[in-house]
């Protein structure tokens, strides 16, 4: 019985991991793009708290509109009046109020302050959107980082294994001392456990992938060798300067928040100031009870109210929190302001960092390519040299982990180049879906 249940068990498990493969699939960047506007929480979260925001401006103007209530009220009525009669009767009255603010400054203000807090919220939604852009090509090339990792572990370790394995034949016909084995058996059992690390960094990054597409995914498509790695366009850092200081959504947020700081503060002085309303009413009473209850017959006769009038309000004192409610909200004020120069002063720093990243990127590029011949070009001739005699296994292996490390470096700098990249669109107020779009145009075919 026991053994059937373990039968069971174990089927069951490889049926769930069949059906869970079968449903994995090779992304491209733009598949992997669609799937997070599809299931990324976090962008969710972002559409959903910018929808909200668009409702700040509406409230902001209703201070300036008019204000209308309507009430309305029914009773029915039993009087008993003593040595008289027992009255029963119905009272109906309807209403209308209408205010409409003429002279309300902190209205005024109130309304300024909405379109600044509605100008800081779309410059922040673009931020975030930048931000989500770069979060999803950050973790693609994560995962085009770990497995071009572990495709170099995998070759460092075969071929190693194979520089073991020859070790080992030439100690058994006494050509090499057995510390050229024990060498290699070192040498091969490191690679071995930076494979398996590898393996691990591989599988975290997939993870970390399906965690903002929500979706199994196997594998990614990587990117053509002949994607260009070419200098930022233009090449004037200036101009990169400019643009970023004109169109940042990081800067652009931050001076509209002190915009709607300044409008706040003009809020709170406004409480200092009269208001003066236009206000209208208009009534109506019905009623079928007796005019006079000492002598019935005679109905209360309907009555109706109309009235047109300016209401002034004067404010004078009030414990003095509206003047400690100014004062805070200059603070308030004056630190935003202080909050505008410093992102002022970020973007330039971050063009200027990200601008330099990226002319050492393309020089780096070149570099490490060239560099990658050249440690070919040494491992051939110390093995060369380890075949003759001159060289020893340590030249071999040494040589053949500079070949490894030198195509990882080739490759990230590749990735740097990329990100960095985006990062100075990003800075410039440049990265939108089409800059994402277009990267996908240098996928690698299948």
């Amino acid at each position: 019985m026991k053994t059937r249940r373990l039968g069971m068990t174990l089927l069951a498990a490889i049926t769930t991991l069949t059906v869970s493969a079968s449903f994995a699939e090779t992304v491209t960047l733009k598949r992997t793009y669609e799937l997070a506007q599809q299931n990324d929480p976090q962008w969710a979260a972002v559409k959903n708290e910018y929808q909200a925001s668009q409702q700040v401006l509406e409230q902001t103007r209703a201070g300036l509109l008019p204000q209308v209530n309507l009430k309305g009220n029914y009773n029915e009525e039993n009087l008993d009046v003593d040595g008289v009669d027992t009255f029963d009767y119905q009272t109906t009255a309807y209403s209308a109020n209408v205010v409409q603010p003429l002279f309300r400054l902190e209205n005024w203000h109130t309304y300024q302050q909405g379109k600044a807090l509605d100008s800081q919220y779309t410059a922040e939604f673009a931020r975030y959107t930048e931000d989500f852009y770069l979060r999803i090509v950050t973790r693609y090339l994560d995962v085009l980082r770990a497995r071009a990792d572990l495709s170099f572990r995998k070759a460092e370790e075969e071929a190693i294994g194979r520089q073991l394995e020859q070790s080992k034949q030439r100690f058994d016909v006494g050509l090499v001392a057995i510390t050229d084995v024990h060498e290699a058996q070192a040498a091969f059992d490191s690679a071995v456990s930076a494979r398996i690390s590898a393996e691990s960094d591989l599988f975290v990054a997939l993870r970390f992938l399906e965690t903002i597409t929500g979706a199994r995914i196997d594998d990614v498509v990587g990117f053509q060798e002949e994607m260009p790695v070419v200098p930022p366009e233009p090449l004037d850092l200036n101009q990169w300067i400019e643009r970023s200081l004109a169109s940042n959504s990081t800067l652009q947020s931050a001076i509209f928040a002190a915009q709607a700081a300044e409008e706040n503060y003009q809020i709170k002085r406004s409480g200092h100031a009269p208001t003066l309303d236009l206000v209208g009413s208009y009534g109506k009473q019905m009623s079928d009870a007796p005019a006079n209850f000492m002598t019935p017959g005679i109905e209360t006769p309907d009555t109706t109210q109309t009235v047109v009038s300016l209401q002034l309000n004067i404010p004078v004192y009030s414990g003095g929190g509206v003047s400690a409610s100014r004062r805070q909200s200059m603070y308030q004020s004056m630190a935003a302001k202080d909050t505008e120069h410093y992102a002022r002063r970020q973007v330039i720093q971050d063009a200027t960092n990200y601008y330099q990243l990226v002319v050492a990127n393309v020089a780096q590029v070149t570099a490490r390519k060239q560099s990658q011949t050249s440690a070919k070009v040494a491992l051939d001739a110390t093995e060369a040299g380890y075949e003759a005699g001159t060289r020893t296994i340590v030249d071999v292996l040494t040589v053949q982990r500079n070949l490894f490390q030198a195509q990882r470096d080739y490759i990230n700098a590749r990735f740097d180049y990329l990100l960095n990249a985006l990062r100075l669109k990003q800075v410039a107020g440049m990265l939108n879906e089409q800059e994402l779009l277009m990267l996908d145009r240098w996928a690698r075919a299948s």
